[in-house]
């Protein structure tokens, strides 16, 4: 039995056809910052962090031009709100789409985006999370 700790979470990865897009997106949509940039000969990656850098996006685009499919065998990214109203309007108006009507389940208030790619995004509010600090 080993006495390391296990891996850590540190980050999603994105394919996307656009990386320049996607990262605007990201900046306005959710205010994540553009903190690094790997670029190699075959890809790029831009790696998106919140307000704290705990997590991260990474965005991650294939130089070759190769054809994207969004797959369907995984669940949405997610993010955390203090205030859905406004972090919903702020990803509509930066490009995404919203998938039917926000809804409430249980404490949770949630709403379900598209990117401007097709990528799935869950923004959930807790009952009184407003007060809280959710990063």
């Amino acid at each position: 039995m080993s006495t390391t700790e296990p891996a850590l979470f540190t980050f999603v990865k994105l394919t996307v056809a656009d990386i320049d897009a996607a990262t605007t997106f990201f900046e306005q949509g959710f205010g994540l910052k553009h903190a690094d940039t790997v670029d190699t000969p075959t890809f790029r990656e831009h790696v998106m962090t919140g307000a704290k850098g705990a997590t991260t996006i990474v965005l991650f685009h294939w130089k070759d031009g190769r054809a994207i499919e969004t797959g369907n065998g995984y669940g949405p990214v997610g993010m955390v709100s203090r205030d859905l109203e406004a972090d919903l309007a702020r990803a509509l108006a930066a490009g995404a789409k919203q998938k039917g009507e926000t809804v409430s389940f249980g404490p949770a208030r949630i709403a379900f985006v598209r990117t401007p790619e097709g990528h799935e995004i869950e923004i959930m509010q807790m009952a009184g999370s407003a007060s809280r600090d959710p990063s």
